[in-house]
């Protein structure tokens, strides 16, 4: 955290000192460049923050998760940095939208994995080394992923069900 106020220090300094000396046209690129690294230092730090603190109740899908803030992270910076370039926040924010929409459409099944494997992780209806059938396949569960759920077999095969498949089917917690 004392490394970010740091940087962010070191780029207003800077910046003050070459806005003097650049030309008016190149002020905007200027901000736009400060806006992008600040926003990459701010975003994986909080990213690197939540991993810390969560690595223990989330495990393996804390590292998604920090992908998942850095995501998120760079597409506000975008939105930021779309609206220095239109100097109009209501195209900013319509381009947001779009961009948003798009990107919601086309990553349907993964987000609705990730967050059927988040609520596995929490709710914790079946734990690794459960013997569980699902979709007509017997095994035991030895990875609870963010995406994907591993069974292993008796006769060594794996299977990945997908966590939103297994949020709306009927799994069968063997003893």
């Amino acid at each position: 955290m004392r490394n970010l106020v740091i940087i962010i220090t070191l780029i207003s300094i800077a910046s003050i000192i070459i806005e003097e000396k650049l030309h008016e046209r190149y002020v905007l690129y200027w901000r736009i460049g400060e806006v992008a690294l600040v926003g990459y230092f701010v975003t994986n730090s909080i990213s690197n923050i939540f991993y810390k603190f969560s690595y223990e109740q989330f495990g393996k899908n804390a590292k998604a998760i920090k992908a998942l803030i850095r995501i998120m992270g760079s597409i506000i910076i975008m939105a930021v940095i779309i609206s220095y370039l239109s100097q109009d926040p209501l195209i900013a924010a319509s381009v947001g939208t779009i961009t948003a929409i798009v990107i919601g459409f086309a990553s349907q099944n993964v987000l609705g994995n990730a967050i059927s494997g988040l609520y596995l992780a929490i709710a914790r209806p079946f734990r690794i080394g459960n013997r569980v059938t699902v979709f007509g396949n017997t095994g035991t569960v030895y990875d609870i992923g963010l995406l994907y759920t591993k069974l292993i077999t008796e006769e060594g095969d794996t299977i990945l069900a997908p966590n939103a498949s297994l949020i709306s089917t009927n799994v069968i917690i063997r003893k």
